[in-house]
């Protein structure tokens, strides 16, 4: 069993293991319970993948969420925040959540 994505809340890790699940690579989400005050990369919730032979493409989907892979965050409907992870809408152009500019070409 492999990790391929750490979230920082858990709609996230749960939206990865869905489109992880869609290409029928089985996962499942480890940490559920977690304090965010007390969180440490080993205590953020993550999607573990049970067949290792597939962490190549699990990863890459992985990390195309993460990125904002998809043609409509692409296209200006969304973007997400690459310091902290939160997903804005398009016409914020600063992150609510931790401050950051959005990245040019979001």
């Amino acid at each position: 069993m492999k990790q391929v994505f750490t979230a920082y809340n858990l709609s996230d890790a749960y939206l990865v293991k869905s489109l992880l699940d869609a290409e029928g690579i089985e996962s499942v989400v480890r940490n559920e319970s977690f304090l965010m005050e007390q969180a440490t990369s080993d205590g953020l919730p993550g999607v573990w993948i049970l067949d290792d032979s597939q962490y190549e493409k699990a990863a890459s989907i992985a990390s195309s969420y993460v990125e904002g892979g998809s043609q409509a965050e692409k296209e200006g409907a969304s973007w997400r925040c690459a310091k902290c992870g939160e997903m804005l809408e398009s016409q914020f152009t600063t992150c609510w959540q931790c401050g950051a500019d959005r990245p040019e070409g979001k």
